[in-house]
């Protein structure tokens, strides 16, 4: 077992949350390489981390998010503002080039970039 697998094991291993300066610590590897490999598994949405205050030091609390069939649990494309696409749950069969509601959020698209 690589590093990475068996960081990403005590990570899920842990159903609350594993703080980072335990984790480097259980993983027997330096801080340095412990937050490089944690900053390549929160890119790819399998985990996350929240600032956490212990006894006086700054970590972060390292939660497993998952990952589906290698993509990640991103949903930022799928939104404007708060509001979801409107093909999200969509149960009418239309032709996209000719949706008006598409048409409408893609143009909303391209104000918010």
């Amino acid at each position: 077992m690589d590093i990475e697998e068996k960081i990403l094991k005590l990570i899920k291993s842990s159903k609350k949350g594993i703080l980072q300066n335990e984790l480097w610590k259980k993983a027997k590897i330096d801080s340095s390489k412990c937050s490089r490999i944690l900053a390549k598994f929160e890119k790819e949405g399998q985990i996350s981390r929240e600032k956490e205050s212990k006894k006086g030091t700054t970590t972060y609390l390292v939660k497993y998010i998952g990952k589906k069939e290698g993509k990640t649990r991103n949903f930022k494309l799928l939104l404007i503002g708060d509001m979801f696409s409107p093909c999200t749950g969509c149960a009418i069969e239309c032709e996209p080039e000719r949706c008006t509601i598409l048409a409408e959020w893609v143009y909303g698209l391209e104000k918010e970039g």
